[in-house]
Order: C-alpha cells, then sequence, then structure tokens
C-alpha cells in the first residue's frame, strides 16, 4: 500500500508534466519509478501477500516456509530499490533489478506450486488459474531480461495477465458463497481456462516473433477469456436472487450489494480494456488507447477488486471485524471520477490540442490519492466496531 501510494504521487505528478507543467530533470527521470512501484510493487507484492494468506488456507495447510516466503519479498523490494536508484543516478540498472525480481517471484511460484500438489476438497479448476498465474508472472520477468522488439502495450499487459489471474482464481473460489452458494457453469469455465492459456502462449510469441496479428489474436484471446469467466460465474446476473435478498438484512445486505457493485464495476472496465487494447493493436499510434488500457485494467479492474476484497479479507488477518454498514461509496466515486477525468486528458493529450487551461485534466491521479486515502481511513473507522457480523451468508 505503501508502493502504491508513492507510485500514485509520481504518476499523478506525470500526467501534469504531459500538459506542459515544467519540472526539474530529477522528477523526469524518476517518473519511469511508476510504472516499477504500481505493478512490480504494489500489485505484484499485494497478490503475493494474497497467495501467502489465501492458498494454505485453500488447502488447511501452513506455508511451507516462511523463511524463503520473506525472502521472496525481500527479494522483490530490493529490487524495486535498485530500479530507484538507476533512476535517481540516472543510470540503468533494469537488467539487475530484473533478476532480483525473478528469483523473488520464482521462490514465491516455487512455494506455491508446492502447495497445489495437494488437493483441494472443493473447487480445483481454480487452481488452474493460479498455475497459469504463476508460470505467466515467471515469463514476462524472464522476458524482460532480454532485448526483445514487444510491443509495449503488449509487454504491460503480459505483467498484468498475473494479477488478472490470480483475481479469477480467488473469485472462483469465493463469489458463488457470496452470491447464493451458486454453482458455476463448468464448460464456460473450462473455456475462459483454455483461452487462459492461448492468451499466455500468444503474449510469449508476441515477445518473440512481434506481429500485429499476434498483438491482435491476444487482446481477443483475453477479451473472450474474461467474457467466458464473467458468464460462467454469473457476474452479470442470469439467476434470481429474490429470495435472498428477503432474507438478509442489514449488514450482510449492505455486504451482498456492495459485492455485486463493486464486481460488476471492475469486470465492466477489464472488458472495455481489453477493447481498447484490440483497437490499438490495429492503430498502433494512439496515446489514450494506450493508456487507457492500462489504467482501466490497473485502476478500474484490479484497484476496484482490491478494494472490495480487502475489507472481506481483514477480518481472519488482524481477527478485528468490519462492520459495513459504515462503509459509503465515496472512495469509488472518487476512482472513478479519476478514471473519467484521465480518458478526457488522454482523448485531448492524443488529439495535441491542449493549452494551459487544459491542465484540470492532468488531476486524475489526485483523485484516485484522495480516494485510496478515503478507503483505507473508512476501513480503520469500521472496525471500530467488533460487533460485526463476518459471515455473509
Amino acid at each position: 500500500m505503501i508502493l502504491s501510494f508513492v507510485g500514485t504521487i509520481i504518476g499523478s505528478v506525470w500526467m501534469l508534466s504531459l500538459f506542459g507543467i515544467t519540472l526539474p530533470d530529477l522528477f523526469t527521470s524518476i517518473f519511469k519509478v511508476h510504472r516499477i512501484f504500481q505493478l512490480n510493487g504494489f500489485v505484484t507484492l499485494m497478490i503475493m501477500g494474497v497467495g501467502y494468506m489465501i492458498i494454505p488456507r485453500m488447502r488447511n495447510r501452513l506455508t511451507p516456509s516462511n523463511t524463503l516466503a520473506k525472502a521472496s519479498y525481500v527479494f522483490v523490494l530490493i529490487s524495486i530499490g535498485v530500479d530507484l536508484a538507476g533512476a535517481i543516478l540516472y543510470s540503468d540498472y533494469s537488467k539487475i533489478a530484473t533478476v532480483l525480481r525473478l528469483i523473488g517471484v520464482s521462490i514465491f511460484s516455487g512455494l506455491v506450486f508446492y502447495m497445489l500438489r495437494i488437493v483441494p476438497k472443493l473447487l480445483r479448476e481454480s487452481d488452474y488459474f493460479i498455475a497459469i498465474s504463476l508460470s505467466t508472472l515467471i515469463a514476462s520477468q524472464t522476458v524482460s531480461l532480454f532485448d526483445l522488439q514487444q510491443n509495449l502495450l503488449i509487454q504491460k499487459q503480459m505483467w498484468l495477465f498475473f494479477p488478472i489471474l490470480m483475481i479469477f482464481a480467488i473469485q472462483y473460489k469465493t463469489l458463488p458463497s457470496f452470491l447464493g452458494f451458486l454453482r458455476a457453469k463448468r464448460k464456460l469455465l473450462f473455456t475462459s481456462i483454455s483461452l487462459a492459456i492461448i492468451s499466455g502462449i500468444l503474449a510469449i510469441t508476441s515477445a518473440v516473433i512481434p506481429t500485429q496479428s499476434v498483438d491482435i489474436a491476444f487482446n481477443l484471446s483475453m477479451l473472450s477469456m474474461v467474457v467466458s469467466f464473467v458468464l460462467s460465474l454469473y457476474i452479470y446476473g442470469g439467476f434470481d436472487n429474490t429470495q435472498i435478498l428477503k432474507l438478509i438484512t442489514g449488514e450482510k445486505k449492505k455486504r451482498y450489494h456492495m459485492i455485486i457493485l463493486y464486481t460488476r464495476i471492475a469486470y465492466g472496465f477489464l472488458l472495455t480494456a481489453l477493447i481498447l487494447g484490440t483497437t490499438h493493436a490495429v492503430n498502433l499510434t494512439n496515446f489514450a488507447l494506450y493508456d487507457l488500457t492500462i489504467h482501466y485494467t490497473a485502476i478500474g479492474f484490479i484497484g476496484i477488486t482490491i478494494m472490495l476484497y480487502l475489507p472481506l479479507m481483514i477480518p481472519p488477518i488482524l481477527e478485528k471485524s468490519i462492520r459495513f454498514l459504515d462503509f459509503n461509496h465515496i472512495p469509488l466515486v472518487l476512482i472513478l471520477s479519476a478514471l473519467g477525468i484521465r480518458t478526457i486528458g488522454d482523448v485531448i493529450l492524443s488529439s495535441q490540442l491542449h493549452d494551459s487551461g487544459m491542465i484540470i485534466f492532468g488531476v486524475s491521479g489526485f483523485f484516485v490519492l484522495t480516494g485510496m486515502f478515503l478507503f483505507v481511513r473508512m476501513i480503520h473507522r469500521a472496525m471500530k466496531n467488533t460487533n460485526s457480523e463476518l459471515s455473509i451468508v
């Protein structure tokens, strides 16, 4: 979370600079660590933390080695420090940082793969998403070691593929019970898993043989994968929940509505991002398509999903209850406003018609910062009441 706040501040200032704000050279050099802090810092470490917590619980086992788990964090953190040092010293230490990061994520992946050998009692299909996710994570870091002429957007999408699939694995385990113990549509689910494998292969192929047709196929495969997954888990409906809504009240009802709202908004952004990514693969010169594909995925899908799952996971982690009746939608509205402002700003930048009066559309990052701060504050305030129900059904 700390890396996310710092990375968001850097990104916010960077967006302002794109609208003509003059900054010292040091700031310009540090802009490149925005991606490092957000993807390799916040997203990777957050998913690693979630993986270390949830995957052993899925099997009622302890993590095989706490020492190795800590080592995986240390290697990733040191890699981020090396990248930051390179930015400050105007030097390229990216290869060293990538090797360190690869060691860290390989340790994490090794521990998780070791745990995956234990067959869970229920919903084993989530293991496929986890395995593909980890394989893509290692592949994306390995590809970064080589000077390949990969499409930059495909490269970033390949990095984002890891958290997307890990989210799929977690939601496959949890959403059926959250929405009323609905059994997933297995044919659509296995279609999604198959498309995930194809997408991973296409992403690696794009790195080795960068061609427009492969880039388009990658985005279309990803889009089909997400559509199949959404339909398999009834994310946009397809079931009658009137009886559920009649039976639940108060805390449970607030949590139920929050899960549905946040999940649907998040997947709306992911689907939109992949449509924009497909369009960008056809027209590689448009900045708005490039930037919005990344941020709709990172903020719109991953960010909002994390906002949903953090309060759901905190009770078992901290042994504290969270009262959802104390929640409000102000942080979510700020995040959505930020993405709306960013969309307008990107279109203006792409049109090259901006002037000093348009700088207001460069402040989207500060909306995200405010939303993050208020969300964390809201969780802390909601934890003060210890009488919240911990079960959704």
